[in-house]
Formats: structure tokens, C-alpha cells, sequence
């Protein structure tokens, strides 16, 4: 019996949603374009490398993500294309562990490894608020394990491109803070959104301040900023 075209809710890959139920749509497509994936739903470092090998049939720059109704998904329903070998994406590097540098680490070292893009724009920013605010410092916590792949209880920080910041304390402490807190300091967590704004690294910030121009609420993010990186 026919089937129609294999349809997806959100986006998947690089910088994507990644629903399961969408994971194993794509990772299902790419098996039968000739990449041996293992069918689970989870969009790791693996089912990206596939979607840019894919995608090099007919773009010059990948960008290993498949949207609902876009040119990549429709070519994976026409079947006529084969995943080619690409060379191994960079490893991930892992966000230096210090003090001072106008950042300090609130997760294990195991979950902070980033695109080394990522880790970059962390530490540009770090410098530039320390000039600006010396007495404060950011908060960084989780962004991936460093081989990528599920990082419970997050549906991201698969690939070393999703990023946790704490919003900032009015008494500069480091501890958690959330946006309805009395220590939560609308005016320092603004000038942080800013300095990512500001970045050309930077794709977009989730948060629950709507008092803060540019940043987009999602449920679950009073307590973090999830900053999502170009590369």
C-alpha cells in the first residue's frame, strides 16, 4: 500500500528543534538515502553529519538542518539522492574552567564542550562585560557533552551550539536567580542580552522577560537564558 510523503512538525538537525518523533523521520530518510543511522530520534553529532552529506548533493554550503516543507525534506521524499561522505565535523572543545575572565561555570565540566565558534563568543562576551561591569560576572551552564548527543533532561545541547546562561543578580552573587526573585536585576540580564544581541555569532535568545526587547519566552526559561549559536 502507498504511503504519502513523510511530513515533520519542527525542524531537525543543526541548530533544530529536534522532536523525537522528527528525529526518526529524518534518520529514517537518510537510512534509505545510504547512511547507516541508528533509528532513536536523537539529532546528534551523527544524524547532522548525514543531513550535510545529504545536502551536499545540491548546496555549497550545507547547513545540516531540515525544516518542515523545505528544499532538503523534499528531496529526501523523492528519494532520487545519496548521502555522500563529508569530512568529520571539528570536535568540540571544552569552555576553559576559570574565574576572573568575566564568567564563571555553574555545570560540570563534562557538560560544557562547544563548537569552537561557540566557545569563542562565550569568552568575547565574558571580556567585553567585564569591562563594562567589572563586578559582575556571567553565569555559564550547560552546552554539550563533548562527543555531543542527549544531554537529559534538555531536547538540545546536542551538538555544541545551545548554551544556559543565568540571568543576573542584583547583588552580583553566584547563586540562581529567577525572573520573579527580588535579587533578579532586570537592567544587568538587559545589558547581558545585549552583548549577545551584539555578537554575529549569535542566532537567538529564549527567555521569559518580555520586558527585554529581543528575546523570545518558552516555557521553562525564568530561571535561563538558552542562547542558541550560528556555529
Amino acid at each position: 500500500m502507498a504511503t504519502g510523503p513523510t511530513s515533520i512538525v519542527a525542524s531537525v538537525g543543526a541548530g533544530g528543534v529536534n522532536r523525537k518523533e522528527d528525529g526518526i523521520a529524518i534518520q529514517t530518510l537518510l537510512n534509505k538515502a545510504g547512511a547507516s543511522l541508528k533509528v532513536d530520534g536523537a539529532v546528534g553529532a551523527k544524524t547532522i553529519a548525514a543531513i550535510k552529506g545529504y545536502q551536499s548533493n545540491y548546496l555549497a554550503k550545507p547547513d545540516g538542518k531540515v525544516d518542515p516543507g523545505g528544499l532538503t525534506l523534499r528531496h529526501l521524499n523523492e528519494g532520487k539522492l545519496k548521502v555522500k561522505a563529508i569530512a568529520a565535523a571539528a570536535p568540540l572543545i571544552l569552555l576553559p574552567q576559570v574565574s576572573g575572565d568575566g564568567y564563571y561555570s555553574y555545570s560540570a565540566a563534562d557538560r560544557q564542550w562547544g563548537t569552537s565558534a561557540c566557545i569563542q563568543t562565550l569568552l568575547d562576551i565574558g571580556i567585553s562585560f567585564r569591562w563594562n561591569l567589572p563586578a559582575v560576572q556571567i553565569a555559564i551552564g550547560d552546552i554539550s557533552f563533548a562527543k555531543g548527543g542527549a544531554m537529559s533532561p534538555h531536547g538540545t545541547h546536542k551538538t555544541g551550539l545551545h548554551v544556559d546562561i543565568r540571568p543576573l543578580r542584583t547583588d552580583g552573587k553566584h547563586l540562581p536567580v529567577s525572573i520573579a526573585d527580588t535579587a533578579y536585576s532586570r537592567d544587568y540580564t538587559k545589558l547581558l542580552v545585549q552583548s549577545f544581541q551584539a555578537h554575529k555569532n549569535v542566532k537567538s535568545i529564549l527567555f521569559n522577560d518580555t520586558k527585554i526587547a529581543g528575546v523570545t519566552p518558552w516555557a521553562g526559561h525564568d530561571n535561563h537564558l538558552h542562547v542558541t549559536m550560528k556555529s
